[in-house]
């Protein structure tokens, strides 16, 4: 169970990096956009 805990919580880590990235580099698409900000909000990073 917390192997599965640990993985999850290191996909959304590296979606939200991925997704960071495509903002900086302005290639991001506007579902993108949505799916960071839930990320953001879900992890309490505004």
């Amino acid at each position: 169970m917390t192997e599965k805990v640990t993985e999850s919580i290191k996909f959304l880590m590296s979606e939200i990096k991925r997704l960071l990235k495509k903002e900086k580099e302005g290639t991001i698409t506007k579902s993108e956009i949505e799916t960071l900000k839930s990320l953001k909000n879900f992890l309490g990073k505004n």
